[in-house]
């Protein structure tokens, strides 16, 4: 039985060694298979006296034993420095065993245990030194394994028992040594595949972020590129268009002045001239916005600690001055932090959305506008919301494009506005969105994302 479960050992090694051609293997595989065949031949060299047959059965069992050596300490992995000595030193006793039955030195069967114990004995203090430096990887069973086969011996002398005797008993302890080596080996072995397995889903996973950054990053080029198509494409239509109608009834008017100074009409210059005043204003006006749009696409980030209530107290103040009739009492700033923004960039965000809330409801019978800040899941949001005439909700998405305006004729502007509010937060890595309904006030949101909120 001893012989075919060694025999099933050394198959299920080779197996091993097959698959990984690791040299460890194959040397204990060679060592079970001649451990195997020594007990599978036992009736062939019973033990008879106290000496060591000088036989070829006994020469096979050293051979076996060395190999064994050999192969224990490969699978302790050894630092390489000092693994080479170890499996010369645990093997060389075999060898030098072999040498002295072929010159035949009679030598004692107790001087054989004894060096069998010493051999496994400091397998077992490697086996305990691997585990020291490779916690948890089974070095420790492997040591106990180890110590199994000197402690039979110990068993057996101090018992009183003959030496000849071990031979009978020490095939469960090197059965046990067997199974537990492949089974650790087999074990780190799939630690190890594990492992692996892991970090090659860790660099997919990371290699799918890169492609997803890189495509938000396409995504974003193209729609910077789809934004700039649109404003080129409006700004083509606003020359042609809104300015080139000013700069017309500019001409005209200024044509039927001047004739009408040349017949000594002063009368009728008189009134073409606050006409032409107010189309060349308007027209200014609408130039300055385009230039607005354009420095705030191209202006330079910086981003440093804001505070965003100073930026919109002072934002109140300059609207307070340009448009002294407008309510600004009615607005009401709730607390606001400090965030990690570009206060230069920010300044034309509030002015524009602040402006628009004081346009849109200052016909209301008590205008109130306020202006919050929250943090969420996107960062910090900052909503300004007002009572006034409000919006369609379907019109919310074409409200940041520009020369968009929902309320021309009641309201002045030249629907740049909200085009340069989303232009400067987007430069902030955030995005701006409106809520409204018709006659009950509007709602406009825009974030800072996390890693720009302090």
């Amino acid at each position: 039985m001893a012989a075919f479960v060694l025999t099933v050992l050394a198959g299920l090694y080779l197996l091993v060694w097959w698959r990984d051609r690791t040299a460890r293997f194959a040397w204990l595989a060679g060592s079970f298979l001649l451990m195997a065949a020594f007990f599978a031949t036992d009736r062939l060299h019973q033990a008879r006296s106290p000496y060591v047959d000088r036989s070829v059965w006994t020469i096979e069992i050293e051979i076996a034993l060395a190999m064994m050596a050999v192969g224990v300490v490969d699978c302790l992995e050894v630092p390489a420095r000092w693994r080479r000595w170890a499996q010369i030193g645990l093997s060389l006793p075999y060898v030098i065993w072999i040498v002295l039955m072929a010159l035949g030195v009679p030598l004692l069967r107790e001087k054989h245990n004894v060096m069998i114990i010493f051999t496994h004995v400091g397998m077992a203090a490697l086996a305990f030194q691997a585990a020291k430096r490779e916690p948890g990887a089974g070095h420790a069973l492997i040591a106990m394994a180890l110590l199994s086969v000197p402690g039979m011996s110990a068993l057996l002398l101090m018992t009183g028992m003959e030496a000849v005797v071990l031979r009978y008993f020490v095939p469960m302890p090197l059965i046990l040594l067997g199974v537990t080596l492949l089974t650790v080996a087999l074990e780190r072995r799939g630690r190890a595949l594990r492992a692996e397995i892991k970090r090659r889903t860790q660099a997919e996973n990371d290699l799918l972020a890169l492609n997803t950054s890189l495509e938000q990053q396409v995504q974003q080029r193209t729609a910077d590129l789809q934004n700039m198509i649109v404003g080129l494409e409006s700004f083509n239509r606003t020359v042609s268009h809104d300015l080139r109608g000013p700069l017309s009834g500019i001409a005209g008017l200024a044509k039927v002045a001047h004739e009408a100074l040349l017949q000594d009409d002063d009368s009728l210059a008189r009134r073409m001239l606050p006409l032409i005043a107010k189309q060349a204003s308007d027209s200014s006006g609408l130039v300055q916005a385009l230039l607005s749009l354009a420095q705030v696409g191209e202006a330079e980030f910086v981003a440093t600690p804001t505070n965003l209530e100073q930026v919109v107290q002072d934002t109140i103040r300059q609207l307070a001055l340009s448009h002294p009739a407008w309510p600004i009492a009615a607005i009401h700033v709730h607390d606001l932090p400090t965030a990690e923004a570009d206060p230069e960039l920010l300044r034309p965000v509030f002015s524009n959305l602040i402006g628009n809330a004081l346009k849109f409801s200052r016909s209301n019978v008590a205008p109130r506008i306020d202006i919050s800040a929250q943090h969420d899941a996107q960062g910090l949001v900052i909503q300004v919301r007002d009572n006034g005439l409000g919006f369609d909700p379907a019109a919310a998405p074409s409200l940041f494009e520009p020369f968009v305006r929902l309320h021309s004729q009641m309201v002045e502007g030249h629907g740049v506005g909200l085009s340069i509010v989303r232009r400067a937060v987007e430069r902030h890595g955030g995005r701006v969105w409106a809520e409204a309904s018709p006659n009950e006030g509007a709602s406009f949101f825009f974030t800072l994302p996390v890693r720009a909120a302090a």
